[in-house]
């Protein structure tokens, strides 16, 4: 039996306004979470949140259990990990730019990606590296228009912002002669 998607997101967010005071047990975990690599690292991580964390142990630990998914190239889960984030901050833009990235790099959907990044521009308008990715996942979609439109915010926003990106720069280049990349 599935969850609707909304339903979920409802139940994480009232679990985590309900979180009780963080006991032992979940430090403990905590604790592991951080010192232990791999699958048993990752299922540590996952048990100090069931167990109840406090708020900023929360979002370390959150934040280790994405870097453990990554490490173990876990992506689809990585991306149920960061709609659960959305859920528990819907008005942090960069809950929605990690999950925009994570559609749009790690599972290469970039049609799904538009939605999180969007938001993610709309509650941070002067973040450049949040249009810079919707600029990627516009030109993704054939979508040259608005994603030359998206890149040249980014660049008039942070002029720099290319410079270390060379793929960044392979993309615009691209839309800028109307070419699909790569």
């Amino acid at each position: 039996m599935s969850i609707p998607a909304f339903l979920l997101h409802a139940l994480l967010a009232a679990a985590a306004q309900a979180r009780p005071t963080e006991g032992p047990a979940a430090r403990e975990q905590a604790r592991r979470c951080e010192e232990v690599s791999g699958e048993e690292g990752l299922a540590a991580c996952r048990q100090a949140i069931v167990l109840g964390l406090a708020p900023p142990r929360l979002e370390a630990v959150r934040e280790l259990l994405a870097r453990r998914l990554v490490s173990l190239e876990r992506w689809e889960e990585l991306v149920e990990h960061y709609r659960e984030g959305v859920a528990l901050h819907p008005d942090r833009a960069g809950a929605h730019y990690r999950l925009g990235c994570a559609l749009l790099f790690a599972v290469d959907r970039p049609g799904e990606a538009i939605v999180p990044l969007r938001e993610a521009a709309r509650l941070a308008p002067e973040d450049a590296a949040t249009r810079l990715a919707l600029g990627i996942a516009l030109s993704a979609l054939g979508r040259e228009q608005e994603a030359t439109a998206a890149f040249e915010a980014a660049l008039k926003l942070d002029p720099g912002l290319l410079e270390g990106r060379p793929a960044a720069r392979a993309v615009l280049e691209a839309v800028r002669k109307a070419e699909p990349w790569p």
